[in-house]
C-alpha cells in the first residue's frame, strides 16, 4: 500500500457510477474537498479534507467491500498528496496506474501457503485464456505476471479478483496493469509457463565445457588420422 495521503484512488468506476455515488461512500468519514472522474479509465481521484479522514475510510473499507450500483470498487492511497484544480492534468496523469493491458502484475500479500504456477493458473483461467505466467520474488513480496489472450479478459479478471484472497484469510491479491507488451518465456517449469507452447524445455541445457570440447576434438582428430593411415 502506498504512503497515506489525503487523495484516494478508486478503480473499477463504471460509467453508471456518478460523483454523488462516490461522495456517498466517503463523506461519512469527513469532508471531500475535490473529486476528479477519470471516465476513460474507469477510475476516480478523491481528496479528503485531511489524512485522518482518508485513513479512516481505507481502514473501514479494508474490511468491508465497497460496492456502488452492484459493482465492486477498489480503493487505495494515491501517489498524489494533493489534487490540482486542473482536471485535464489528472486525465493525462491518472495516478500511478497504467492503461488497461492484457498483462496483469499481481502482488500477493499475507502469503501463508505456497503459490505455484498451477494455482495461479487455476485462479485466473476462470476469466479467460491465460497464455503465460511468470512468478518471482521482489522487495514488495511474492509477485507474478499473468498474460491473457485479450485485454478484455484481463480487465474482467482485475475487476473480479483485486482485493480477494486465494485462501480464506490469507494470500490477498493486489492487481494492477503491467506496462509490458509481451512476456518472454523460455522454459516451462515451476517459475515460468507458456501455455501456448507446452514443448518448451524445463531448464536450460548446460553448454559443453572446454574439457568436453577438447575431448571431442581429440576424438575427431584420432578418427581422421586413422582414416588417413588406411
Amino acid at each position: 500500500m502506498a504512503e497515506p495521503s489525503k487523495v484516494i484512488h478508486i478503480r473499477n468506476v463504471g460509467h453508471e457510477i456518478t460523483e454523488a455515488d462516490l461522495l456517498q461512500l466517503l463523506q461519512p468519514f469527513g469532508s471531500v474537498s475535490k473529486l476528479v472522474m477519470l471516465r476513460g479509465k474507469n477510475q476516480a481521484l478523491l481528496q479528503m479534507q485531511d489524512i485522518h479522514s482518508s485513513v479512516s475510510a481505507l481502514q473501514y473499507y479494508s474490511g468491508v467491500q465497497p460496492s456502488v450500483r452492484g459493482r465492486h470498487v477498489y480503493m487505495q492511497f494515491s501517489s498524489h498528496q494533493e489534487l490540482t484544480t486542473d482536471q485535464s492534468s489528472h486525465s493525462r496523469n491518472s495516478d500511478q496506474e497504467s492503461e488497461p493491458n492484457r498483462i496483469l502484475l499481481v502482488t500477493v500479500h499475507h502469503v501463508l501457503y505456497p503459490i505455484s504456477v498451477e494455482i495461479l493458473h487455476q485462479v485466473f483461467k476462470a476469466y479467460g485464456y491465460v497464455e503465460k505466467i511468470v512468478k518471482f520474488q521482489k522487495s514488495a513480496g511474492f509477485q507474478a505476471l499473468i498474460q491473457y489472450q485479450s485485454r478484455h479478459e484481463a480487465v474482467e479478471a482485475l475487476a473480479a479478483l483485486h482485493g480477494r484472497n486465494i485462501y480464506d484469510g490469507c494470500c490477498q491479491l493486489d492487481i494492477q496493469y503491467s506496462n509490458l507488451c509481451e512476456l518472454q518465456v523460455h522454459f516451462n517449469n515451476e517459475r515460468t509457463r507458456d501455455f501456448t507452447n507446452p514443448s518448451l524445455p524445463t531448464e536450460q541445457r548446460p553448454r559443453p565445457s572446454q574439457v568436453e570440447w577438447f575431448s571431442v576434438f581429440c576424438y575427431i582428430s584420432h578418427l581422421l588420422h586413422s582414416s588417413f593411415m588406411l
